[in-house]
């Protein structure tokens, strides 16, 4: 008989038969369908076959039937080798723990660089990266994203134009482009101090030069302030003006606060789900519950799996799923012209310096349409309104 192609996996046994009727109990198995293979002769009254192991108690009674004994010469297929490295086990839990922790190492943080940076900002950048969990010995596929990474981090730090993050094997690498702050130079190159805006003169301190206006005096953009010659006339000289003058500015500003808005908020619930991607099949491993909330936010981190430098075709996903509530919020005319208010303030404190100070405000207009007020705002600020200009000395002056 053929042997057959499950061979390999199925047990079986190669015997070695004794008898005066062999032919008989071979005949007898072709008949009942038990698979024999590989019959040779061994000698005078033996012949050698495979047979297998879920047959042999079929073939027992046969056995006695013919008057044919046995003995088994090998034992084969996948049970026989399975059992035979069983008793190997400690060398196959040796070689899977290895296999196991060289995985393990594989997706671990194992180098971090900076580039770019000055030392306080490198240090401020790895404080902020250890943080959000990016330190040596942490499990890639557990931490944010490099995408994510990058967006926080910059959201994180104000010294920093722009931090670039890529992940090299095991190494995270950040570069680093820092705001670049221009150090006022002091120069001693005559100069004057003008008017920078149109203003009302609030208070004046004059390091050096000559003062040409004085407090409560109206001044329009560009209109001497401090000048640089000083001494009197026949007898002056040119000198860098230097000095702070308050001036009172106006602004004005217009904001527009709906009376009704609807926005979400996040409850407070969230499932979490881990799931491993292998080869496009995500099969789940840990938290099986959808959520099945009415109103819901998804999203996704998926981190590819690496064995040793190559990239394996097995993904780490999680997934939250992070449950919303729809909230209304209306204001009466009086509180949306507060938080218009409000509003408009913050806006002009963009546009001012961190010394600047709002001395008064006012409601220029307010109206209400389409469900919205619309206000508008002037504001009295008091700021520096001292700018450098360049003295030109002509040649023979």
């Amino acid at each position: 008989m053929k042997k057959d192609w499950l061979e390999p996996i199925n047990s079986y046994v190669k015997i070695e038969l004794r008898g005066d009727d062999l032919e008989s109990f071979i005949n007898e198995c072709l008949a009942q369908g038990i698979a024999i293979w590989n019959i040779e002769r061994t000698g005078e009254g033996s012949v050698s076959a495979c047979l297998y192991t879920k047959n042999m108690n079929e073939v027992r009674p046969l056995m006695k039937q013919t008057r044919c004994k046995f003995r088994v010469i090998e034992k084969n297929g996948l049970p026989f080798w399975a059992a035979r490295m069983w008793k190997r086990n400690g060398l196959l839990l040796g070689l899977a723990g290895f296999f196991v922790v060289l995985f393990l190492l594989s997706n671990m943080v194992w180098n971090i660089n900076v580039t770019g940076a000055n030392p306080k900002t490198e240090y401020q950048l790895l404080k902020a990266a250890k943080d959000m969990g990016i330190k040596k010995g942490k499990f890639i596929f557990l931490l944010p994203n490099v995408r994510q990474l990058q967006q926080r981090l910059t959201n994180a730090m104000d010294n920093v134009t722009w931090i670039g993050v890529s992940l090299n094997g095991t190494t995270y690498n950040f570069q680093v482009v820092e705001k670049e702050i221009p150090k006022r130079k002091e120069t001693s190159s005559p100069k004057h101090l003008v008017a920078k805006k149109d203003a009302v003169i609030y208070d004046m301190f004059v390091e050096k030069g000559q003062p040409v206006v004085s407090p409560h005096q109206f001044v329009y953009k560009g209109s001497l302030l401090v000048s640089g010659y000083i001494g009197k006339e026949g007898k002056t000289k040119l000198v860098p003006a230097k000095g702070i003058v308050w001036g009172e500015t106006w602004y004005t500003t217009s904001v527009t606060v709906p009376l009704k808005t609807n926005f979400q908020t996040f409850t407070g619930n969230m499932v979490t789900q881990h799931k491993i991607n292998l080869f496009g099949l995500n099969i789940p491993i840990w938290g099986w519950n959808d959520g099945e909330y009415k109103t819901q936010v998804v999203s996704k981190n998926e981190t590819p799996l690496k064995f040793w430098k190559w990239s394996l075709p097995v993904s780490y996903i999680k997934k939250e799923i992070r449950e919303t509530d729809g909230v209304k919020r209306v204001y009466t005319r009086s509180q949306a012209i507060q938080a218009g208010k409000a509003m408009a303030k913050k806006e002009v404190r963009k546009l001012l310096s961190h010394d600047a100070k709002i001395k008064g405000e006012k409601v220029l207009r307010q109206s209400v349409s389409n469900g919205k007020v619309n206000l508008s705002m002037h504001y009295q600020v008091i700021e520096n309104i001292a700018s450098e200009q360049p003295i030109l000395i002509q040649q023979g002056d």
